[in-house]
This record gives C-alpha cells, sequence and structure tokens, in this order.
C-alpha cells in the first residue's frame, strides 16, 4: 500500500545487510502476509545473523524461529509512541469517515463505542468535542470513572452480547475491540436504522450484512501521517545499540 511505499523510500539509506519490512498488520491469518499470497515464513529464507525484521502482530512462533536464526525482531505493537500515534490516525480517520457519510450533524446523532482502549478514548473526545450523544460500552470499572468525568454515558458490559450491548436508539454503533459481536447483532442484518461500524482487526461480526468494515483506515486516510508514524517507530528500533 501507500504507506508501505512512503516507508520503503525513506528507509532505502539503512546500512542493514537483510532488512524486512512488513505491513500493519503484518499477518491476518498467521500463515500469510497481509492482503498476499505470501507465505510468512518466505521472509525467513535469507535470514542471517545481521537480520533485523520488523511487523506488527507478529506471531510468537515466526518470532522465535527469526531469533533462533540470529535476526533481532520489532513489533510495533510493542512500541508505546507508535501504539498512541497510530490510535489517534486511526480515531481522526473514523471521525472523518462518519461525517463525510451522514446526512445529520454531529449533535444529532447518538453513538455507541464498545471499547474503550486507546482508540475508543480517541474516539470519544473527538465526538465529545462535536457534541454527538455517546454511550461506551466497557469492563473497566476506571474507564467508567474516567467517562463521568467527561460527561460521557457508560455501561459495564462483561460479554459482547444483546443483553449488555443493546443498539435501541443508537444512530451508529462501532466497534474497537477485537471480540465476537454477532450477539450484539443478534442475527444475519443489522437492525434497520442502525449503522454498525467495525474498527478492530479480524471477522468479529462474521460476515453479518450491512457492518461497515473499515481496516487500515490510517493508511486509506492518512497514508502520509500513517507512513510517518510506522517510520519513527522504526528509526527509534534501528537507532538502538544491538
Amino acid at each position: 500500500g501507500k504507506r508501505m511505499e512512503l516507508v520503503a523510500r525513506s528507509l532505502s539509506f539503512v546500512d542493514c545487510k537483510h532488512l524486512v519490512v512488513l505491513p500493519i498488520p503484518t499477518t491476518k491469518d498467521r500463515k500469510h502476509i497481509t492482503n498476499t499470497d505470501i507465505l510468512l515464513d518466505e521472509t525467513l529464507v535469507n535470514v542471517c545473523e545481521d537480520s533485523k525484521i520488523i511487523g506488527y502482530g507478529l506471531p510468537e512462533e515466526y518470532r522465535a524461529r527469526a531469533e533462533a536464526l540470529g535476526a533481532v525482531v520489532f513489533d510495533a505493537a510493542d512500541d508505546e509512541e507508535f501504539l498512541e500515534r497510530n490510535s489517534y490516525i486511526t480515531a481522526i480517520g473514523a471521525l472523518g469517515y462518519i461525517l463525510s457519510t451522514t446526512d445529520k450533524e454531529p449533535s444529532e446523532l447518538c453513538v455507541g463505542i464498545f471499547g474503550y482502549g486507546r482508540i475508543g478514548a480517541a474516539l470519544a473526545r473527538m465526538l465529545l468535542f462535536f457534541g454527538a450523544k455517546l454511550i461506551v460500552y466497557t469492563s473497566k470499572i476506571l474507564s467508567r470513572i474516567e467517562l463521568g468525568t467527561y460527561g460521557i454515558d457508560s455501561v459495564s458490559v462483561k460479554t459482547s452480547s444483546k443483553d449488555d450491548c443493546s443498539l435501541e436508539g443508537l444512530d451508529i454503533f462501532i466497534n474497537t475491540a477485537p471480540t465476537d459481536m454477532t450477539e450484539v447483532v443478534g442475527g444475519e442484518k443489522i437492525p434497520y436504522g442502525i449503522r454498525v461500524i467495525e474498527l478492530a482487526s479480524g471477522d468479529n461480526f462474521k460476515g453479518i450484512d450491512g457492518v461497515e468494515s473499515l481496516p487500515g483506515i490510517p493508511e486509506k486516510m492518512y497514508p502520509e501521517s500513517a507512513a510517518k508514524a510506522y517510520l519513527e517507530a522504526i528509526k527509534r528500533f534501528l537507532n538502538k545499540d544491538f
């Protein structure tokens, strides 16, 4: 994608015998590089002691094999600065998508957000700024306390079931957590009049009709910013003493 093209051009100066830079997310099925037919294991063919492998969400077994071959492995999922920046870009992208695809004013929207991690928190604050009514579904007590200080309604959830996460009264329901959400919908189609947006990775709605899935939204809407965030994380890694 465009993000990886920008990263590749910026890293062309790196003095490394063998540098492998993989996309975000690196793999969805733990076998192939995302959006390709290339087996992830094929990237280990020429690995040597000077090799450096960079990716996001690398499977533990892949990482162990690479390190056993002498490679130094960096997973951007372990870089807090990158996670914060990428979450912000994801939230901005989701907000832009919502505002450009609805006929309502932001203040007329009632939005439910499932999950209050980095993306959920960033998106909630942005939507609150635009005057939307929010309901956040989270299992974290401290998160609910924080939400209360913002004046945001929250619901304590233990599971992603329809009993815990009713869609009634919502204009938009946004999932930010990689968990099975099929019981929330409770059928093969999204209820009429409600939009369901998927920001988390994976097929969490198991192919239910009507879900608006936005994988890789940072790259699609802000490729330069997304590439810069990844590139900065890579540079922090390469500047370490090994």
